[in-house]
């Protein structure tokens, strides 16, 4: 029965947390930027190399020429059942390295009435595809539209003033924010390992309130360019916090927090060492700063479980890390200026709600094994888990940290 119950907590927090789990943070994006005139509609559409390789399977052409011809066959405008034609065909323009731009342009009558626009590109090989589209009239208003695998049109209203309103910019990011909470595997890694240190009701909200807080502040601060994080540096530290929890899991175990700090430590300094000789990985002053932080949190980590405000200001300094992250993933969205607020309200909205229901499902998890009676059970997943997500967040920051993904 035991065993069973291991199974079954395992497979069910391994569908949270390991699928495709490499990709934690590559999510698939692209952008376009739409000029509506009198008769005559222009189009920008951007996205990353790495986006246009999945399109490429067997074939041989360029990217551009893949891009181009994909979006000739994924793009439609239409004012009522009549398709607008496509006037200019596809041409590529200069685009930074990594990133292809390519413009269409249609022409409608608009005695036709109200534009719709038809986008199906990426969907049949990223199902979690979202497309950012800042859409301008008669160079005036101007709004942002998410185009999504479930959300595949939309109906622009020449003939009206009114466009989308803070409201529908809100819960388009709300969704996004929880679409993202649930993609950025790292982040559901970071929350399983917080979740194994837990103890009572008390301790898990703590824990929400205080990652709560440390992310919003940063992913407003950022997002808001009040701040400027080094993100590569970010990153790598996510997958670090992953690591060092789930360290403080297994010094918990087996009682060696000093030596489990110490080679911590070591592993730093090689890291260190590294940059300083060949002059790749992270700078020598963020290495250093995670050696102080790494003596601060596991070396005196007996010390952090006895005094709580000490554990919750830890959780705000990881909380910190991840709000730069989900900042990153905000602004990437190429966000108007005057949808800055709607949007950053309504993508911590999201996250947060993605965060609850993770942690009350895993957390109700662990109180059915207790119901059970199964206490041998829970330490037995918490040391399989732990010595997992040490091992994933382990590959994270180093990774990260030579930019391999």
């Amino acid at each position: 029965m035991i065993i069973r119950s291991i199974n079954i907590v395992l497979s069910i927090i391994s569908l949270l947390l390991f699928t495709s789990f490499a990709d934690a943070h590559n999510r698939s994006q692209s952008f376009s930027d739409w000029t509506l005139t009198k008769d005559n509609i222009e189009v920008v559409f951007t996205a990353k190399s790495r986006e246009i390789t999945r399109l490429k399977g067997t074939y041989k052409a360029p990217l551009d020429s893949i891009y181009q011809d994909h979006l000739t066959k994924t793009v439609k405008v239409a004012q009522g059942q009549i398709n607008c034609p496509n006037t200019v065909p596809a041409t590529s323009l200069p685009s930074h390295s990594g990133t292809l731009r390519i413009s269409l342009e249609f022409h409608c009558d608009p005695r036709l009435g109200d534009i719709s626009i038809h986008l199906n590109n990426f969907y049949q090989v990223a199902t979690s595809h979202v497309h950012y589209a800042n859409i301008k009239i008669d160079g005036q208003q101007s709004y942002q539209h998410l185009f999504t695998s479930r959300h595949r049109q939309h109906s622009i209203n020449t003939s009206s003033e009114a466009q989308p309103d803070g409201l529908s910019t809100l819960r388009q990011y709300v969704a996004l924010g929880i679409e993202h909470i649930f993609g950025g595997i790292d982040h559901i890694a970071f929350l399983i390992a917080m979740l194994l240190l837990i103890r009572g009701l008390k301790e898990l909200a703590w824990m929400i309130t205080g990652f709560t807080v440390g992310h919003s502040l940063t992913l407003g601060m950022a997002t808001l360019g009040w701040i400027m994080p080094d993100l590569v540096f970010i990153e790598a530290a996510i997958g670090f916090t992953i690591a060092a929890v789930a360290a403080e899991n297994v010094a918990i175990t087996t009682g060696r927090y000093q030596q489990i700090a110490l080679i911590s430590v070591i592993g730093l300094l090689l890291i260190m060492l590294i940059k300083l000789i060949w002059g790749i990985g992270l700078a020598p002053i963020s290495i250093f700063g995670l050696i102080l932080f790494t003596l601060a949190y596991l070396w005196k980590s007996p010390n952090t479980q006895e005094s709580p405000p000490l554990k919750y200001l830890m959780i705000i300094a990881f909380g910190l890390i991840h709000g730069f992250g989900f900042a990153g993933a905000l602004t990437d969205t190429g966000l108007l200026s005057k949808d800055i607020v709607w949007a950053l309200l309504g993508f911590n909205l999201g996250i947060e709600i993605g965060q609850i229901f993770i942690v009350t499902t895993v957390w109700l998890l662990f109180q059915w094994l207790l119901i059970k009676q199964h206490a041998q059970a829970i330490r037995l997943i918490v040391d399989i888990l732990s010595a997992l997500l040490c091992a994933l967040g382990l590959y994270w920051f180093t990774t990260r940290s030579y930019g391999i993904i």
